[in-house]
């Protein structure tokens, strides 16, 4: 017995080894595989090895019931067939399952096997159902939203088998900020929700989109749903240029920009205005055809949705060039030497601002603005401009004549004229004045301060003219042969309707060359006859103690002699028909000494040489002491001296008065001025 279980052993290990060598294997698994509702499936199986004999078969849903065996399928699958390889009728080694018009119960597990196979692979079908509708996105909160505020959208999905997954996208890009999936109520439907809780202006406008996508693209195209953000936000305005500087008469083209949700609306004003420019002048740009100076300013535009508003302001500077106001009169009269400070001040308008100064008309020299005076006199007078320029214009110029007047001015201060009898004086008075003057007076002062009106031709040698030009009035008086009688203050006065001037002279006429050089010649002759005086006095000295020695004494030169002489009267000038003695010696002076004084030692003697003095005449007054000689030499003749005779000064040459005469107390006058005298 025991050796018949040894047997069938042996037996089943055999069989069971032949077995395994020959089981069939796949020659292509089965593989999972999905379908759309009502589509067709097929679920390919492919053996090697397959005994001839050996049976296919395929279990399915639910719980692996048994479908077909062979080729044969059961008939609770009348939907279901098995077809070979290329669907052909050819089953050799190939079973696979073909499904038609795909129900919902056909999804479950299949398996292809036979009894030789020892591991059978299950494979599983899925049928798929698309959601009936897109998904749909929900605003959790009132539509639009305004920047700052939160935001919450809700996409959801119902229906399809499997049911979708969800995802938000900006544009191409998954959004996962702040978003998060909820619970779905039933197996039917799914939500996911979005959250911002701060929305700005920048997430206006993108496009959300929410897609629902089953992983089967090949078979179902994932179903979206988008919408675009509106988010409102108030404007902003942008400015290109904020200033503009153009001529006076050119275009100009206000340009901003504004943006904001709604669109916003765009007017202009200029700031000190009254209005909006334009008032319903909306859009980006102001445009002004032709600028005036009246159009400066600051212009702003305003941007406003109703959510918020914005301003943007431009500049506008209009350049214009300068001109002169009419602030001063063309002719400005002034009192002349007024002790006010006079002022004439410019005022101009320009773009740029002028620069404003004061010039004398036809010269270069420039004055600041106001012009001022501190001393108004007949030489400010003229006429003046105000010039106002600028760096981008020519200037403007703009005339004021200054019309000085009143009272008479005579050039000049008091002056001293030095002149040599015989000569001629002339005396200027130059008068300025408005309005001329009445009369110009020329009068002279004698030394008590008496005043003489002096008159053309009232005067031996007076003369006097008279100018008139434009800028002033001349009175020229003039002296021929003056004499020092005619020394002393000469008076100019100029009179008109607000007062006077005057202007002296003093005249101071000495003696001609002539005196001086007599003067000079005489005081040489007086040291030469000094000096023969002398030379005569030692030489008669001498002469006395030799003839002493021819009388029996000796006579030594160089001993002491004792000498009387009695002083002799010796007069060498004769002056006015009076003699005048020799002064005494002076010890302590050389006598022969040149320059001892005399008093009124004035008059020279004659120039010519001692030969000619004999042919002269006898002299009135001799002297022993004049041209002796030497020795035994005789004593020559005693010349003359003669005073000099000259006529008077001032002499009558007609019937006309003399200047003297002019003064009542004559006599004193002459004396004074000794008539005749020089």
């Amino acid at each position: 017995m025991f050796a018949n279980w040894r047997y069938a052993m042996l037996l089943l290990l055999v069989l069971s080894m032949a077995t395994k060598v020959n089981a069939a294997v796949y020659r292509s698994k089965p593989q999972p595989i999905s379908v759309l509702l009502g589509g067709s499936a097929t679920l390919p199986c492919g053996f090697d090895d397959l005994k001839e004999n050996e049976a296919v078969h395929w279990l399915g849903p639910p719980n692996l019931h048994y479908i077909s065996e062979g080729t044969s399928v059961s008939g609770k699958y009348p939907r279901m067939f098995i077809t070979g390889e290329g669907n052909s009728g050819d089953t050799t080694g190939v079973y696979n399952l073909n499904i038609r018009d795909v129900k919902l119960e056909d999804e479950g597990v299949y398996r292809c096997s036979t009894f030789s196979l020892k591991d059978p692979e299950d494979v599983k079908l899925t049928v798929i159902v698309p959601p009936l509708t897109p998904p749909i996105i929900i605003e959790r909160f009132a539509s639009p939203r305004v920047a700052g505020q939160d935001l919450q959208l809700t996409c959801r999905s119902e229906g399809g088998r499997p049911l979708p997954s969800l995802a938000w996208y900006n544009g191409t890009t998954r959004h996962s900020r702040f978003a998060h999936a909820a619970e779905s109520t039933d197996d039917d439907m799914i939500e996911y929700d979005m959250y911002v809780p701060y929305l700005t202006k920048w997430d206006n406008g993108i496009n959300m989109t929410c897609v629902a996508d089953q992983g089967l693209p090949s078979l179902v195209i994932p179903q979206r749903t988008s919408i675009t953000m509106n988010v409102l936000y108030p404007p902003k305005v942008y400015v290109p240029q904020s200033y503009f500087r153009v001529r006076e008469g050119e275009p100009v083209n206000l340009t901003c920009t504004a943006e904001g949700n709604p669109v916003p609306v765009v007017t202009w004003k200029r700031l000190g205005g009254a209005h909006w420019r334009g008032n319903n002048d909306r859009g980006h740009s102001d445009i002004i055809k032709a600028v005036s100076r009246s159009d400066v300013g600051t212009y702003q535009c305003k941007a406003d949705n109703g959510v918020g508003s914005d301003v943007g302001s431009i500049r506008l500077d209009i350049l214009y060039p300068p001109s002169i106001k009419e602030t001063f009169d063309e002719t400005v009269n002034v009192l002349y030497d007024s002790e006010e400070e006079f002022f004439l001040e410019c005022k101009a308008d320009g773009n740029p601002t002028p620069r404003v100064r004061w010039r004398r008309k036809n010269t270069d020299l420039y004055f600041n603005n106001p012009l001022r005076f501190s001393r108004l006199d007949y030489q400010t007078e003229g006429t003046y401009e105000c010039v106002a320029d600028s760096l981008a214009f020519s200037e403007s110029v703009k005339e004021a004549v200054i019309d000085v007047i009143g009272r008479p001015d005579i050039r000049g201060d008091p002056e001293t004229a030095h002149a040599t009898q015989g000569s001629s004086v002339t005396l200027l008075c130059e008068v300025t004045s408005d309005p001329p003057p009445d009369s110009i007076i020329w009068s002279w002062r004698n030394p008590e301060g008496r005043e003489i009106t002096l008159t053309g031709g009232s005067v031996d040698g007076l003369t006097i003219r008279g100018k008139t030009t434009d800028d002033y009035t001349e009175s020229l008086m003039i002296l021929d042969h003056v004499s020092s009688a005619g020394s002393g203050d000469y008076i100019c006065k100029a009179t008109n309707m607000f007062g006077s001037d005057t202007r002296e002279f003093r005249v101071m006429v000495t003696g001609p060359p002539v005196i001086m050089i007599a003067v000079v010649t005489g005081v040489l002759v007086v040291s030469i006859l000094l000096t023969l005086v002398a030379i005569i006095f030692i030489v008669r000295r001498k002469d006395l103690i030799c003839g002493k020695k021819e009388k029996g004494k000796d006579c030594k030169d160089g001993q002491p002699k004792q000498v009387n002489l009695e002083p002799s009267d010796i007069n060498l000038d004769v002056l006015e028909a009076a003699t005048k003695p020799l002064p005494p010696p002076r010890m302590a002076k050389d006598p022969y000494a040149i320059g001892i004084s005399y008093p009124r030692f004035a008059v020279p003697a004659h120039s010519y040489s001692t030969p000619d003095r004999g042919n002269r005449g006898e002299c009135k007054h001799q002297s022993p002491h004049r041209h002796r000689h030497k020795g035994s030499r005789p004593q020559e003749e005693i010349e003359k001296i003669e005073r000099e005779y000259r006529a008077p000064r001032w002499q009558l040459l007609s019937d006309r008065k003399d200047v003297h005469q002019y003064d009542d107390a004559l006599g004193e006058f002459e004396d004074y001025h000794g008539a005749g005298r020089y």
